[in-house]
């Protein structure tokens, strides 16, 4: 697992980069002076275990615990507080650390602590792997769920793109408008998005968009209907990708029996690469 240290005094940052990490099975340790270099590192790493000083320059580890929880990462919060500090922390933030630790601390301490998170993170891991198979053998899969377990392993940045893709598939999206959002470049997020993927930004947003058309149409909606409700503007140009991915017209589909095997992105994304490459 992997851990960030993000305090501005260099004394308790440099104390706890000394710790024997790795005999608690952390095998690599990122360490920060402030909020603001917490926040970019975030976002373009993933990591599993933070410990936040709560006051620092730029983002306080208040902020940038809220700000984990508003990007729903998969990261666990320790936060490092005095006396004074330690009830505003815990009613503010109750429900998103895992554990506070009142200054002074012993290298015990801290180590025990994030043992005991690290434990907790991997069960609660094992919890959600469990519910994401059943949901596989059930066929239960949303859209966001797919894209998620699809893509598990891009990295903070690339994964918040496309979470916002899967719950915005049918609202007008564009790499300029998450280049605001999120305030990196455009040609980062495509170029970020590639490596990371091996499918562009246009590619991923296609087979999201006729996954979805694909269910509606298997459960029985009119093409029009499915085609603007995927957040396709041109019916003709849907009836073009809908080809490329599934070998048929959407009205030859809407009259044939699938599986929902078959209304799956992963398989999508193959079909469309595939016809891209020919």
């Amino acid at each position: 697992m992997t851990l960030l240290i993000a305090d501005d005094e260099l004394l308790i940052r440099s104390g706890l980069l000394s710790l024997d990490w790795k005999s608690i099975g952390i095998t690599e340790v990122y360490s920060v002076s402030n909020g603001t270099e917490a926040r970019e590192l975030l976002l373009s790493t993933d990591v599993d275990i933070v410990i936040f000083d709560i006051r620092m320059p730029g983002m306080t580890g208040l902020e940038l615990a809220a700000m984990i929880k508003e990007h729903s990462m998969d990261t666990a919060v320790v936060l490092l507080t005095g006396f004074s500090e330690f009830e505003y922390a815990r009613q503010a933030l109750q429900s998103n650390v895992y554990e506070y630790l009142l200054k002074p601390f012993s290298p015990r301490d801290i180590l025990s602590t994030v043992a005991d998170v690290k434990e907790r993170l991997e069960q609660k891991r094992y919890q959600v792997k469990v519910i994401r198979k059943y949901e596989d053998t059930k066929g239960a899969y949303d859209t966001v769920s797919q894209v998620k377990n699809h893509f598990s392993k891009v990295s903070r940045i690339v994964s918040d793109v496309l979470m916002d893709m899967a719950k915005e598939f049918d609202q007008p999206l564009s790499l300029s408008g998450f280049s605001e959002r999120y305030h990196f470049s455009s040609n980062y997020i495509s170029k970020k998005i590639k490596q990371e993927t091996g499918y562009s930004f246009v590619d991923i947003l296609m087979a999201i968009r006729i996954m979805n058309s694909a269910q509606l149409l298997a459960e029985g909606e009119r093409v029009n209907q499915a085609c603007t409700v995927a957040g396709f503007n041109d019916q003709r140009y849907f009836s073009q990708v809908f080809k490329r991915a599934f070998g048929c017209s959407p009205t030859d589909f809407k009259k044939q029996e699938h599986s929902p095997q078959e209304i799956r992105l992963h398989v999508i994304l193959e079909n469309l690469d595939k016809k891209q490459a020919e």
